[in-house]
């Protein structure tokens, strides 16, 4: 199956932008298997005529005002395009673009659009905002679950990923570095930056945690730290029953006053 993924968006216009940051992020993870990226800008004319190539999938990402907080993504299904009457040879909109390629006969047969919620389309920047792009590695993994390259449901391996990164924030937290923590402390402890990145926005997807600032932070919800917790002493509670810290516990212990644990081996 051949699919096109289209970033729609004026880079100059802040999270309007969304959309070819995006596929400029796929790009950069390297090749994929029968997927083709274009960055479409507003220019939606060369998408119509891309699409003369035929493709039997087509993924479009760009800014969606449809009221919900900032940084929230929206994944649709397009059921139908109404025929263009005319061409208008700007088509800065995805639905016109989508309108002139089933009049040429060259809609693929699957159409999605990716969207993200922008908090700022007016102001002359090429940067997002932080929660939009923070949503950029939201809409990278909706994205491959779409190419099935990623499953609609977690695997062993995501699970175990999500519990490292939900003890590392929690252990942040408690260490002092929290409650918002950067990308790059949990890098730290977790070295592959582009699963690390994956991880925290699934996260937040999930509820666990939120985005917060750029360069992007990110902090626990209440359910994040429960389950955080919940995982953290899942693995370490023997050891700090023992320990905890260089501090055993006791009341009457030198460690509780900042001296030696007399209990440490």
């Amino acid at each position: 199956m051949r699919t096109l993924i289209a970033g729609f968006g004026n880079v100059l216009r802040g999270d309007d932008g969304f959309g070819v940051e995006v596929v400029r992020r796929l790009s950069e993870l390297g090749p994929l298997r029968g997927v083709d990226l274009m960055e479409v800008g507003t220019a939606g004319i060369r998408l119509a005529q891309e699409l003369l190539t035929p493709y039997d999938r087509l993924v479009i990402v760009d800014a969606m005002t449809r009221g919900g907080s900032p940084g929230t993504v929206y994944v649709t299904a397009v059921e139908s395009v109404e025929s263009a009457a005319e061409v208008d040879l700007h088509l800065a909109v995805p639905a016109r673009a989508l309108s002139v390629a089933k009049a040429l006969g060259a809609l693929p047969r699957e159409v999605f659009i990716v969207g993200c919620e922008p908090a700022e389309v007016d102001e002359l920047t090429t940067a997002l905002t932080p929660s939009v792009q923070a949503a950029v590695d939201t809409a990278l993994g909706h994205i491959q679950r779409l190419l099935g390259e990623r499953p609609a449901t977690a695997s062993l391996d995501d699970l175990k990923q999500r519990d490292e990164i939900l003890q590392i924030m929690f252990w942040l937290h408690g260490e002092g570095f929290g409650p918002d923590v950067a990308t790059a402390d949990i890098l730290r402890f977790a070295g592959d930056e582009a699963l690390v990145r994956r991880t925290l926005a699934q996260l937040v997807e999930d509820g666990y945690a939120e985005a917060l600032a750029d360069p992007v932070r990110y902090r626990l919800t209440p359910l994040g730290v429960r389950e955080g917790r919940r995982r953290f002493l899942d693995e370490f509670e023997p050891y700090l029953a023992r320990h905890a810290h260089g501090q055993c516990g006791s009341a009457d212990c030198d460690c509780q006053r900042g001296g030696e644990c007399r209990e440490a081996v």
